[in-house]
C-alpha cells in the first residue's frame, strides 16, 4: 500500500521562558510528520529534539534539516521517534515492523506523575494543587540547590503530603556520594518511588541504593548503552523511557523488556513535546503495562498552545482513553 508523508514545522510558546543549556527557550520548536495511506487514513507523529537534552551532534543535525529527507543520514533518535509514532497511530498492521505491531492499549487510563518546577514557594504551592486535583505521583528535580535547602524543601514538602503520595526525584547525575548521605534523614521519612540517575556512574547508583535501600531509577544511562546491558543493573527500580532521545517507541520496547526481566519496570515520560506527542505517548504507555505506573508526561502544561485542537485534558492526575482518540482532534499545521 503506498504512503505520503509530509513534513510540518511548528513552533508554540511556552508559559513561562525556560532555560536550557544555558540558553533561554520561550518556544517549543519541531517538526509534525503526517503520514498518510492509499484509504486516507492519517498517522501522525512529531520530531522534536530539545536543545540541553539531545546530543549535541543531534542538534547540530537537526539545525540543518528542512524535513526533505526521512532516510539515511536525517534519522536521528527524534526522527525515528516521530516516524514511529506516525506509524503506530496510522495503525496499518501491514506497514506497522513487528514488535510495534503487537502493541495493544491494556489499560483504559493512565495516572500522569505531577511536576514541580520554580522556586521553592513555586513548588509547595504545585504540590498543594497537585493533591486537590488528584494526583498521586509527584516528581521533582534535587541536586539543584545547596543540600541543607532541599532537604528542608523535601521535609516541607512531605509534611503537606498524604501517605499515599509517592515521591519521584530526579538528581540529573548532580549528587556525590557525600552529598546523597546528606539526604538519607529525609528520603526514609518520604514515600520515595525512586531516584532518578543519582550519580555520573550508573553503577555507582545501583551500589548506593543497595547499600542505603532507597530505590533508583535509570534515565539518561539508557543513551549510552543497548537494551541488553541493562541486565547487568538488576535491583534497580525503573527505567524511564524517553523515545524522543532514546530512539523511537521500537527502541522503548527493548528497553522495556530487559527492565522487565530484572524486576524493573517502564516509565515513559516526555520531553516536553506537543500535544501529538503527548496523545502518542500516553497511548504507548498503556500498551507498555497493565499495572498503573504514572507516566511522566506533565511538561505538556509547559506549552501555551497547541497544534492540538482541543487541547488533551488530564483529569484527576489521569489520562483515559478517550483523550488518545485520534477521531476528536484536529492537528493545525501551516
Amino acid at each position: 500500500m503506498n504512503v505520503s508523508i509530509s513534513i510540518h514545522p511548528y513552533a508554540v510558546p511556552l508559559v513561562c521562558p525556560l532555560e536550557l543549556a544555558g540558553e533561554e527557550m520561550t518556544e517549543r520548536t519541531g517538526w509534525l510528520v503526517e503520514l498518510t495511506d492509499g484509504n486516507g487514513n492519517t498517522g501522525w507523529g512529531e520530531i522534536a529534539p530539545l536543545p540541553g537534552m539531545s546530543s549535541a551532534e543531534e542538534m547540530a543535525v537537526m539545525a540543518e534539516w528542512g524535513g526533505e529527507r526521512v532516510e539515511g543520514g536525517s534519522v536521528t533518535p527524534s526522527v525515528r521517534c516521530g516516524l514511529d509514532m506516525a506509524l503506530f497511530n496510522l495503525g496499518d498492521p501491514d506497514l506497522l515492523p513487528k514488535p510495534l505491531s503487537d502493541l495493544k492499549p491494556l489499560r483504559d487510563n493512565i495516572s500522569i506523575n505531577a511536576l514541580l518546577i520554580g522556586t521553592i514557594e513555586d513548588m509547595i504551592k504545585q504540590e498543594r494543587a497537585a493533591a486537590r486535583e488528584g494526583y498521586d505521583t509527584v516528581k521533582l528535580k534535587v541536586g539543584r540547590l545547596d543540600p541543607a535547602d532541599e532537604v528542608k524543601l523535601l521535609h516541607t514538602i512531605n509534611a503537606h503530603a498524604s501517605d499515599e503520595v509517592r515521591f519521584r526525584l530526579d538528581a540529573n547525575r548532580a549528587w556525590t556520594p557525600d552529598a546523597a548521605d546528606r539526604y538519607l534523614s529525609v528520603l526514609t521519612e518520604m514515600n520515595v518511588e525512586y531516584v532518578e540517575e543519582p550519580f555520573a556512574e550508573a553503577r555507582a547508583s545501583l551500589a548506593w541504593s543497595q547499600g542505603t535501600g532507597v530505590p533508583i531509577a535509570l534515565d539518561e544511562s539508557l543513551r549510552y548503552m543497548e537494551p541488553s546491558a541493562l541486565r547487568a543493573f538488576a535491583g534497580l527500580r525503573a527505567v524511564i523511557l524517553k523515545p524522543t532521545l532514546l530512539g523511537g517507541f521500537g527502541r522503548c520496547l527493548e528497553f522495556a523488556e530487559v527492565a522487565r526481566e530484572i524486576g524493573a519496570y517502564p516509565v515513559v515520560s516526555a520531553m516536553m513535546e506537543t500535544g501529538v506527542g503527548t496523545v502518542s505517548l500516553a497511548r504507548f504507555a498503556a500498551c507498555l503495562s497493565d499495572e498503573d505506573v504514572a507516566a511522566g508526561l506533565d511538561t505538556y502544561r509547559w506549552l501555551a498552545s497547541d497544534v492540538l485542537d482541543p487541547r488533551p485534558v488530564v483529569r484527576g492526575g489521569r489520562m483515559s482513553a478517550d483523550q488518545w482518540d485520534w477521531s476528536r482532534y484536529r492537528v493545525n499545521v501551516d
